[in-house]
């Protein structure tokens, strides 16, 4: 648990740097187009992407270090590893359990790869009407352009947090899939009227 505090830790000064700026740039888009304001939608667009400013900060933004010397970014810490065999990881994960006992790897590898990427299966369709094949496939295609980013920063490119990641965007699909099931009238309310692409 002490993994996941510190990966919200790290997460949170993100979040928070994006609030007014966001909030600037949504304001002055709404005023441009003199649209009647879906506050449904607002709520929810404003959660994303307070967490894709959350994610970015774990995957490609560079470490920002605050000391005495003032606010810097580092680089440093570790090489940059790049792993293209399928399921390495996943394997590995199952080996950490069995043999050592231990769940570090499987809470934060695995599950917290597939985790953060349930957004995005759930707030494209959410937010955007798109269909479900377009939202898993966005997941894919901004987990890879996450994981080719990473071919040039001190973090590791591995083909497992690909597939993870757009399991994940597949879950978060189907967790909406079923809250609208039974809570569509609701759910509808979040729609953007002007961005239907189904």
């Amino acid at each position: 648990m002490s993994a996941i505090s510190g990966f919200l830790a790290a997460m949170a000064p993100f979040m928070a740097m994006s609030v007014p700026i966001y909030a600037v740039v949504r304001l002055l888009m709404l005023i441009r187009r003199k649209q009647t304001v879906n506050w449904h939608h607002e709520a929810g667009l404003f959660l994303f992407v307070i967490f894709a400013a959350g994610l970015a900060s774990q995957t490609v933004i560079p470490q920002i270090v605050c000391g005495s010397d003032g606010i810097s970014v580092s680089m440093s810490g570790r090489s940059h590893e790049t792993w293209l065999i399928p399921f390495r990881f996943i394997c590995y994960t199952y080996e950490d359990m069995v043999v050592r006992h231990s769940f570090y790897s499987l809470l934060i590898n695995i599950l917290g790869n597939i985790v953060m990427f349930m957004p995005f299966g759930f707030f494209f369709p959410l937010l955007w009407r798109i269909s479900g094949k377009k939202a898993v496939a966005a997941g894919f295609l901004i987990s890879l352009s996450i994981e080719l980013i990473q071919l040039m920063l001190p973090r590791s490119t591995d083909i497992d947090d690909l597939i993870l990641n757009t399991a994940g965007a597949a879950l978060g699909l189907l967790i909406y899939r079923v809250l609208h099931k039974y809570g569509g009238a609701f759910m509808d309310r979040f729609s953007s009227p002007e961005d239907s692409s189904e």
